[in-house]
Parts: C-alpha cells; sequence; structure tokens
C-alpha cells in the first residue's frame, strides 16, 4: 500500500469524535513466560476456583495441568467443570451452576476458547443469584437485563478469536428454543486474563480460519457503520484487519509460527476491547446478529465461519443500498492500496476481499454449510425478533426480514457443491 493511496483516501474533512466510556478492568498478562505472576494476581481474586472448560482438549495437550499446577501452588483450590459445547448451551450452563453452588467456589474461571469463556460467564452471572435457568435473561427473552452481578471471573484463552476476556458479552444457545442470544454488562468482564500463544499452536486450521474471520468481523460491524468521526479509531481498526489478511496465510503455510501466533492473539484481543470504535457513535452488530440466527439453527455452525459465509453477500447488498460506499472505499485504499473513484474503491474492496477469503480457505455458501433455502424466511424472522423490532435490523437505515432472506440467497455465488 503507498502513502499516496492512502493520503488520498483521506476524507477532506472529519465528522466530529463522539463521546464516549470505557471500562477496562481486566488484568492480562501476555507470553508464555507469565503464567507465574497470572496464577498469583489470580489467587486475589479468590481462594477457591470453579474452573470451565471445552470437551477435553486442554487436558490432552497438557494445558489444564499446567494452568491448574500453577494455581494451586499460589494457594486457590480448584473445582474442575468439563464438557462446555461450541456455542455454549443454557442447559449446561444451569447444570454448572448446580455443580458450582455445591462445591462452594467463590470464583470462576475459563481455559478454553470463546465456548469456555462465555459459559462462565453466564455461570458466574447465574451462580450470583437465586436462579436456576439462565435463558430467560438473554436479549430478547423476558427479563433481559435484569441480572447485574456475577461472581468474579478470570479468563485463559485458548483460540484468537472472540476477545471473550475482556468484552461485556456472553453468547449463548438454547437447542430446544432453537435461540442464540447473549448477556451483556460490565460485570461479565474478567478480572484478570493469561494470553499464551502457544496454547493457539495446537489449533486446526480450521479453527484457526474460523478465530481470523471471527477477529475481522468485530472491527468491520463499526467501522462500517459508525461513520468517520474518529479518524484514530479508523487507524486501530485497519491495523488489526491488515494484521489478520497478513497473518492468517502465515499460519496456514507454518501452524508453528510462535510469533504469528501472538500476533493473532494478541489482534483478537484489541478487536473487541472498544478502543476499535471509541468516538464513533455506537451501532448495531448486524453481521453478529444474523449470524446468531443462523447458528441458533444449527448449533454446530462455528460463529467465525458463518460470519465468513456473510461477508461477501453483506458487503454487496450495502454498496447496492447506498450505504458505507465511503467507508468501504477506504478500506479498499488503506488494506489494498486501490485508487479511482469513490465506487471503484468500494468495489475494489468487496472484490479483493473475496479473493482473500478464497485463497484463505474461508468461501463458502449456507448452502454449502448445510442450510436449505427453505429454512431462511424462519431464520430471518428470529434475526429480527431477537435483535430488532421484530420487523427489521437497523443497518443505516431498514435491513428488513425479506432483505436478510436476500443475503442469505445471494450466498450461492460462493458456493462449493
Amino acid at each position: 500500500m503507498s502513502n499516496s493511496a492512502t493520503l488520498e483516501a483521506a476524507p477532506a474533512a472529519q465528522a466530529a469524535v463522539s463521546s464516549f466510556m470505557i471500562y477496562s478492568p481486566t488484568r492480562i498478562f501476555f507470553g508464555a513466560d507469565q503464567l507465574g505472576p497470572f496464577a498469583a494476581a489470580t489467587a486475589k481474586v479468590g481462594k477457591k476456583a470453579f474452573l470451565v472448560t471445552g470437551g477435553g482438549t486442554v487436558e490432552r495437550l497438557g494445558y489444564l495441568k499446567e494452568v491448574t499446577d500453577a494455581l494451586v501452588a499460589a494457594g486457590v483450590e480448584i473445582v474442575h467443570f468439563s464438557g462446555i459445547e461450541p456455542n455454549p448451551e443454557s442447559a449446561t450452563i444451569n447444570k454448572a451452576v448446580t455443580k458450582l453452588r455445591e462445591s462452594g467456589a467463590d470464583f470462576v474461571a475459563a481455559l478454553g476458547g470463546g465456548s469456555a469463556m462465555d459459559a462462565a460467564k453466564a455461570i458466574a452471572t447465574l451462580a450470583a443469584t437465586d436462579e436456576t435457568d439462565i435463558w430467560p435473561f438473554v436479549l430478547g427473552e423476558p427479563r433481559a437485563f435484569e441480572l447485574q452481578t456475577a461472581l468474579p471471573l478470570v479468563a485463559i484463552p485458548t483460540t484468537a478469536a472472540t476477545a471473550s476476556e475482556v468484552t461485556p458479552f456472553a453468547v449463548i444457545s438454547n437447542r430446544v428454543a432453537r435461540g442464540k442470544s447473549f448477556l451483556i454488562g460490565e460485570h461479565i468482564k474478567p478480572l484478570v486474563a493469561w494470553l499464551n500463544p502457544a496454547y493457539t499452536v495446537g489449533l486446526s486450521p480450521t479453527t484457526t480460519q474460523d478465530g481470523a474471520a471471527d477477529i475481522l468481523s468485530h472491527v468491520f460491524e463499526n467501522y462500517l457503520l459508525g461513520g468517520s468521526g474518529s479518524h484514530l479509531a479508523d487507524r486501530y481498526s485497519e491495523g488489526i484487519m491488515a494484521t489478520v489478511l497478513e497473518t492468517l496465510p502465515t499460519l496456514l503455510a507454518n501452524p508453528n509460527d510462535i510469533s504469528a501466533r501472538g500476533n493473532l492473539l494478541w489482534a483478537s484481543t484489541l478487536a473487541l476491547n472498544d478502543y476499535q470504535s471509541a468516538g464513533r457513535p455506537a451501532t448495531d452488530f448486524v453481521l453478529h446478529y444474523i449470524e446468531h440466527a443462523l447458528s441458533a439453527f444449527q448449533p454446530d455452525l462455528a460463529h467465525g465461519r458463518g460470519l465468513a459465509t456473510l461477508y461477501p453477500a453483506y458487503f454487496r447488498w450495502l454498496l447496492a443500498k447506498g450505504r458505507a460506499q465511503d467507508r468501504l472505499a477506504q478500506l479498499g485504499a488503506r488494506l489494498f492500496g486501490l485508487t479511482g473513484t469513490e465506487q471503484d474503491r468500494a468495489e475494489g474492496f468487496i472484490a479483493e476481499f473475496e479473493n482473500w477469503l478464497q485463497t484463505n480457505g474461508l468461501w463458502q455458501s449456507l448452502e454449502d454449510l448445510g442450510f436449505s433455502e427453505a429454512e431462511y424466511p424462519a431464520i430471518a424472522a428470529y434475526a429480527v425478533k431477537t435483535y430488532g423490532d421484530g420487523e427489521q435490523i437497523n443497518a443505516l437505515g431498514a435491513l428488513p426480514q425479506s432483505e436478510i432472506v436476500d443475503i442469505f440467497r445471494n450466498t450461492q455465488r460462493q458456493g462449493q457443491k
């Protein structure tokens, strides 16, 4: 990317920077050599940890023993709960809370990917109440936002994807209700986190790809819809995007590249710590809303894979509607060095990004993922009911149910079958 292209892409006048508030309670320890300091900091959070993990990978790879040995040496007693699913289930969370209450644990720790961390947040929230079921408290359900306390939380991510170690979100699913939604609140931000790039080296190519797609989505969302009022947030976000675009091909060629693993893991945290949107007006996370509806209907769908599938059709929908054209054009100039008219740069960005998806194994249609066109109206209806006003989602104007269906259909051009 040339400096001249960058300068040409800069808008002639910037809108005013919007007011914002950022709350960052998480003490982050980054690096393989930070386990001791992390354990010492965790010992100040509580005396008995309810340690949440997924399906057994962290135990098989030796991470569980390494972490528990360090915590025990620091004076922390461990109660281990395993079996958190991808897209964690509300029923599993409810079961875990029963175990936590029996154990007398005074804080919750997560070791694993976004699902383990989100489940830990939901467990910590429900355990701080007299309630027995978490589902009525998620967005879209009758008692949403009622729960505003949680047991203290500690997180150790083993994937570069969700940034759940620093966010106020916990996404959970309910197979019986065919629902997927989230808790939100500053009270579920972890107090301590350890980011060890070595724990991400064993990730499969597919999980690495899906994580990269998820990281990108976190900066795309507000960047595209939030306007041009925060020049610094733009540059910050573009740096994260460029890092992901450069790093994923490196890791697919050499999965053991610890430097690249570290860059992707840190990019994940930086992509959703609120700095990526500071100074821009708050906007809906439209891609996330639509993808959550998809994986509510297909719980085994990886969140990042669903997002990657939606990107091209969503971007093309925005451009066709005349929305965020200037923002897409700016990405074309700054990420790919494109010149020309705003329309040329916007169209060029979409084409270049689609090529990146294809080159890096993230190009597929919803049909490739096992969805049928007959399901699209019901999925879109869930999206607007849970995340909109029952008729539409806000994406710089209305995105109605019928046009969500169109976005789903337009992924057919990405088909591998």
